[in-house]
């Protein structure tokens, strides 16, 4: 088993590692590797992972009754991880394909920076940065809505003491903790970003929830759509001091591994040529499949829950 955790494989770096497989000997080289640009199911192209991310935080919408079906107003999400990356950007589209003007990304950070909108970061600007594959960063300032709304933008080329810089980081690295929304999605970010040692800088200062007493967290919510950015400890202490529903990484983007799953089994049936001549029903059956799978568990989740 080859583990390539914190490394950025491109499709040619899938490609390249496919065909060595074949030098190698390798009786099913198609099956050796997942997400294949060609004879597969590339993860970022087809957003598999979002797709059952956005399914578990619906349901948990549903269950918390914040749903905009239920309560006739939008919903406000504040994320972590990039317009340019997988997980962060497929959710970009799919909130809007799911969800419209009754959505707005109050928050997104990246390690380019971090833009906060009370009144919803533009739609269609968010939608320019991931159909370019562009960080936070190259937001447009002009697109920004509220009076206090802001762009930070972290320039690694600036020195530290340079007017600004300091700030813009500080900004950053702290977005998801400050910013105030319904639900946050961790969608990209180091792992054990929330940590037992700072998990409390996720409460809001001085608020506690009306109905339990208990310390009122930035978010009524989390749907950890990133590996590992919370740690089991913080999870547990979060749940135990504020009761913030918090839908583990383990659930909410495993259809990611799902989708890889069904790519390998397929690749054992069908060799290239068949794999590509039947992609896109192939691709639209593991969607529905992988929806339905993550509606199954996320209900089933949320009974338990109650």
């Amino acid at each position: 088993c080859l583990r390539l955790d914190g490394v950025k494989v491109t499709p040619d770096d899938i490609n390249w590692i496919v065909s060595r497989a074949m030098q190698r000997g390798y009786p099913i080289p198609s099956a050796f590797m997942s997400s294949k640009p060609d004879a597969g199911i590339n993860h970022k192209t087809y957003g598999v992972t979002s797709e059952g991310v956005q399914v578990f935080l619906d349901v948990a919408l549903r269950e918390m009754g914040m749903h905009p079906t239920q309560t006739g107003e939008a919903f406000s999400v504040k994320m972590t991880g990039g317009p340019d990356g997988d997980v962060a950007g497929n959710m970009i589209k799919i909130l809007e394909r799911e969800y419209g003007d009754r959505v707005k990304i109050v928050g997104l950070a990246d390690v380019s920076g971090c833009a906060e909108d009370r009144e919803g970061l533009d739609p269609s600007e968010l939608r320019r940065l991931v159909d370019y594959a562009l960080p936070i960063a190259c937001f447009d300032p002009g697109k920004l809505r509220d009076p206090d709304a802001r762009l930070h933008i972290c320039d690694p080329a600036a020195h530290a003491t340079e007017p600004g810089a300091e700030e813009a980081v500080k900004a950053r690295n702290t977005m998801h903790n400050r910013v105030v929304a319904d639900a946050f999605i961790p969608a990209g970010g180091r792992p054990a970003t929330i940590h037992e040692a700072n998990w409390r800088a996720f409460l809001r200062p001085s608020s506690s929830s009306p109905a339990t007493g208990k310390p009122e967290p930035s978010a009524k919510l989390i749907v950890e759509g990133a590996n590992l950015f919370i740690t089991p400890g913080a999870r547990a202490a979060m749940y135990a001091e504020t009761g913030i529903p918090i839908v583990k990484d383990s659930s909410a983007n495993k259809c990611g591994v799902i989708c890889s799953s069904f790519e390998i089994m397929s690749s054992m049936l069908l060799d290239e040529e068949e794999f590509a001549a039947n992609k896109e029903e192939l691709v639209g059956d593991v969607l529905v499949r992988l929806r339905a799978l993550a509606q199954l568990e996320a209900e089933l989740l949320f009974r338990e829950f109650r």
